[in-house]
């Protein structure tokens, strides 16, 4: 089956990145597709470049050597870096990167900023009008960081308020 085109109108479609992005946690050719497809837009929008991250950190799974899979993770990261200083703020990114860094072994010690981005997500969900990122997009967030979110039983409750405004 062909993947769908991710530019319209000379931009890519965020909707179609994201619903890809789920597909290619699986796929290791959408990755490849995702990640040509990416490079030759180079997007300068920080949601697009954040997802690019996540697509870099698959591409280092399906590796076998170990100091490429580092090297590709440490990409990755610095892909996250710029995502976040274009746009500190948005709850997607911060997310992603959450999320990442959550599954990227302890061991290899570049999950420092997970602290920081749960701290965010959770002060961000509860004023979730300002991020305009679909209700859609905002049950996935909310159910992953209850199922692993790893928090506590107050972030929590803080998280199942967010499903009720």
């Amino acid at each position: 089956m062909p993947l769908p085109t991710l530019v319209k109108n000379g931009e890519i479609d965020i909707d179609i990145l994201r619903q890809e992005y789920l597909k290619a946690v699986d796929d290791d050719k959408s990755v490849d597709y995702l990640l040509a497809a990416l490079a030759k837009q180079k997007p300068a929008n920080a949601l697009v470049i954040a997802y690019q991250a996540c697509l870099e950190t698959l591409k280092a799974k399906m590796l076998w050597n170990p100091l490429e899979k580092l090297a590709i993770v440490k990409q990755s990261q610095q892909t996250f870096a710029k995502a976040i200083s274009i746009s500190p703020h948005q709850l997607e990114i911060r997310f992603l990167r959450y999320s990442i860094q959550l599954a990227l072994p302890a061991y290899l010690y570049l999950s420092n900023e997970m602290g920081e981005d749960k701290k965010l997500i959770l002060k961000l969900i509860q004023e979730v009008e300002a991020q305009h990122i679909g209700k859609g997009n905002l049950h996935r967030i909310l159910d992953f960081m209850l199922q692993k979110g790893q928090c506590s039983a107050t972030e929590k409750e803080i998280i199942k308020q967010a499903y009720i405004c």
